[in-house]
């Protein structure tokens, strides 16, 4: 159905639509103190679960790593499961490096501005939201480009 992978590229692709072969990886999570941390290491972990390109780190990042929300949503667009999705996306990808660029919190929900550069193509901001699962922070929401 052509509608659902529609949905499927807007909820996964633009995170794993990252940068060119090549770049430094560098940890952003550092830069941050406290729930910010927390917040910007669970993009930091999406990037590392990415950069496996295995169907463990898609299964990881399906079970740890996003909001049940986000992972009812890739199985209601789709005939697959969720790590098929995210495999299928992580595999399309050439290269995976996010910045997190700047960390809103508010209650139990955060933004993360995350920047990141495609092959040939100028720098790309995109916004994750994230939720606050138990003690640990989930991506609720993989945004569209904020510029670009």
């Amino acid at each position: 159905m052509a509608a659902p992978a529609r949905l499927l590229t807007f909820l996964v692709l633009p995170v794993f639509a990252l940068s060119a072969c090549g770049s430094s990886s560098k940890n952003s999570a550092k830069d941050f103190q406290g729930d910010q941390k927390a917040v910007a290491q669970a993009v930091e972990d999406l990037q590392t679960q990415g950069e496996k390109r295995s169907s463990a780190g898609a299964q990881k990042i399906c079970d740890d790593l996003l909001a049940p929300e986000l992972v009812a949503q890739i199985k209601q667009a789709s005939s697959k499961a969720c790590d098929a999705v995210i495999k299928d996306a992580i595999s399309d990808a050439d290269a995976f490096e996010l910045q997190v660029q700047k960390v809103t919190i508010n209650g139990d929900q955060a933004t993360a501005v995350v920047s990141s550069q495609a092959s040939g193509r100028k720098d790309r901001t995109d916004t994750l939201t994230l939720k606050k699962v138990g003690n640990a922070w989930k991506i609720s929401a993989l945004g569209a480009a904020a510029s670009g």
